[in-house]
């Protein structure tokens, strides 16, 4: 599984959620290098401490994320907030399986929060660019 690497197809044409979106995309991939034993502490301690470090993130992210598309009026701000909860409830999830010394494969965890990001900013968020582009076009 590889890394996720930044390009345009990800832009949701908002410099701050952009920016926001790549770093979420770092923390991935260190929790990717951790997780696939690049990483030289104990590995346990170190996704644990990676999983802590998405969920801050994505908290701090998501309520960015959230309070501008209330700015907007952007009329399915319910659903994409369910969206978000269900994605901290499994990192919170995962992170407490991790510290617990429950058995979880590293490659299902990278796997499921892979396609989370990548589908959640390129379908979920482009929604919401697309419906900010039409908001904050000029009228004719």
């Amino acid at each position: 599984m590889a890394r996720i690497e930044w390009d345009a197809s990800f832009s949701v044409h908002n410099a701050a959620m952009d920016d926001q979106h790549k770093k979420w995309l770092e923390i991935f991939n260190t929790l990717h290098e951790v997780m696939t034993g690049t990483g030289t502490s104990s590995l346990t301690t170190i996704t644990a401490q990676s999983l802590t470090e998405m969920y801050d993130y994505a908290r701090n992210h998501f309520r960015s994320e959230e309070e501008y598309l209330a700015q907007l009026n952007y009329p399915d701000l319910i659903a994409h907030r369910r969206l978000h909860r269900d994605f901290e409830n499994k990192i919170y999830r995962y992170t407490r399986e991790i510290e617990e010394g429950k058995i979880l494969l590293n490659t299902n965890l990278l796997k499921i929060i892979r396609q989370w990001l990548v589908e959640h900013i390129l379908s979920e968020d482009k929604k919401y660019s697309a419906f900010a582009r039409q908001a904050l076009a000029p009228a004719r």
